[in-house]
């Protein structure tokens, strides 16, 4: 007897709980239906009716599904094949059709790779404005996410042994006779292919039948050039590693040329920090817990992620943010006067906020118009800058401060004094940097810093916490930077539809995670003590 068997087919009806999920997709597609997606993807629909075939799949239903499966499951392209399959909720918006994994690969690349960042947003706003969301205060952050390639297949720039191959190469056309060519700058591929060319022209040298093995005896034209192809083919191939690299970067991978090696937090594989792999810099704005714009970088720091980010969000809401709120990692002299020029709220974290805040690392000068004052209330004097201090940026300033001996605050910046017998110290600072440092101070001390500092802890790292625990995103499945980014926005897209259905319930998003109460005073940094110097016995 069969105990494990079935013994009769039946039909399984949508329970209750099913009634209750469909009515939230209905929602869910009424919310497309107003975004003005559907333009899109029908323009899109439009250029692809030339092909020839069997007719496709509807490919309303086919975006509203892939959306659906980001912010539910895992959504990989068999995982989403199989939901179409098995999932009565993906059955229900596909209307009954079982599209595999090489359509909706197909489809992504057709019709969400080009429009991605319009795809994104203007689902975005549509959410925003059901729910009349205050978006005024922004927060911004990042995090590395390892790409989909090998371990340890990077490629490091060869910038250094570039510049030791075109010494070689420089010190051969002096042997040559082409002592004009000898130049400071790096000779291309190019144009030390021509000078081989003419070198084999002039001196007849047969560049197919050159002898080669023990025992061949070679003119010096022959060694000459045989040397110099060699050096060639070393060329050719550090130039285009360096192009491969770009400017802004040091390395990548040779199964994903976009990707760069990173010092992850957590490796996919073991689980430990310790080496380099492939990673992309993703960074999100967030507001009111919602996306409202991503980005996906090949630099890894954040200081040059900070001005591309908000660009992004002029292009494509139209404004700048009114209130923008981040860590010390973007805090610099660039970025805060991009937010001056265009009317951003700073309540950016500078380097030594942690610090200050502490008090182990006070604040040591302090910028007035009459110049600048130190600690222990000493006006430095401003002084030209000469060969023994060079200047480091073109708007910094030197100033020269006496008196450090006798100083009852030397204890906080004897570290940084070097000249303790000639009583004084060398500062280089830059006047306008330190202005904007004290308006970011002064903002972040605020009840109202206080309150976006918070929000800004549990929003934006709550959203990464999401999409990596909660949602199980822990490595990019798709390769180049272009379908990296559309991966990452169907990610933060999902993010949000799964925001969405959660608050359809009561119909309300909840947008602020703490607020001020009315109580709250400014924030005072701990005071620094002076310390009195002891008066010796003689």
């Amino acid at each position: 007897m069969k105990y494990f068997s079935i013994k009769r087919t039946f039909f399984i009806a949508p329970s209750q709980k099913c009634n209750e999920e469909f009515k939230k997709i209905d929602k869910f597609m009424n919310l497309l239906e107003n975004s003005g997606v559907g333009k899109i993807i029908e323009s899109v629909k439009l250029k692809n009716n030339n092909c020839q075939g069997r007719i496709g799949y509807n490919p309303f239903n086919l975006f509203a599904m892939i959306i659906y499966c980001f912010s539910k499951f895992k959504a990989s392209l068999r995982d989403i094949e199989d939901k179409c399959l098995f999932d009565i909720r993906v059955s229900y918006i596909m209307e009954g059709e079982i599209p595999n994994f090489s359509t909706i690969c197909l489809f992504i690349n057709q019709y969400i790779v080009p429009y991605q960042y319009e795809i994104f947003t203007c689902i975005t706003k549509q959410i925003i404005k059901e729910f009349n969301l205050n978006t005024s205060d922004i927060y911004i952050d990042g995090t590395k996410i390892q790409a989909n390639a090998n371990k340890y297949n990077f490629v490091w720039k060869p910038v250094k042994f570039h510049k030791k191959l075109d010494v070689k190469i420089k010190t051969l056309l002096n042997k040559m006779g082409y002592n004009d060519l000898y130049t400071k700058e790096l000779i291309k591929s190019y144009d030390f292919n021509q000078i081989l060319k003419q070198y084999a022209h002039f001196n007849e040298i047969d560049i197919n039948n050159i002898p080669s093995g023990r025992g061949k005896r070679l003119t010096v034209e022959q060694r000459n050039y045989k040397t110099g192809y060699e050096y060639l083919v070393k060329l050719v191939e550090y130039e285009e590693k360096e192009k491969i690299c770009g400017n802004n970067r040091n390395s990548y991978f040779k199964t994903d040329h976009d990707a760069t090696a990173m010092v992850l937090k957590e490796d996919y594989y073991s689980k430990s920090s310790h080496d380099f792999h492939a990673g992309y810099n993703v960074q999100v704005l967030v507001s009111s817990l919602l996306i409202l714009m991503y980005g996906v970088f090949q630099d890894r720091s954040d200081f040059s992620t900070f001005i591309p980010m908000n660009d992004l969000y002029n292009k494509y809401y139209g404004e700048y943010p009114i209130n923008e709120c981040d860590d010390a990692g973007y805090g610099n002299y660039k970025n805060y006067k991009y937010m001056k020029e265009h009317n951003i709220n700073n309540y950016v974290k500078f380097q030594s906020w942690g610090g200050e805040s502490s008090g182990k690392s006070p604040q040591l000068f302090y910028v007035f118009d009459d110049g600048v004052m130190c600690l222990n209330t000493c006006i430095g004097e401003e002084i030209e800058f000469d060969n023994y201090h060079r200047k480091r940026n073109k708007n910094s300033k030197l100033y020269k401060f006496v008196g450090c001996n006798s100083c009852n605050y030397s204890y906080k910046c004897k570290a940084k004094l070097k000249n303790k017998d000639e009583d004084y110290r060398y500062i280089e600072l830059i006047p306008e940097y330190e202005l904007l440092k004290e308006e970011a101070r002064n903002n972040l001390q605020s009840p109202k810093g206080i309150e976006i500092r918070i929000n800004r802890s549990i929003q934006v790292e709550g959203t990464f916490g999401q999409i990596k625990n909660n949602m199980n995103y822990d490595r990019i499945r798709r390769r180049g930077l272009n379908k990296v980014s559309c991966e990452i926005m169907l990610m933060c897209l999902g993010v949000n539809v799964r925001r969405y259905f959660s608050s359809s319930i009561e119909n309300k998003f909840k947008s602020n995670c703490w607020n001020t109460p009315f109580t709250l005073q400014k924030e005072k940094f701990p005071y620094v003590k002076p310390k009195e110097k002891r008066l010796s016995n003689n």
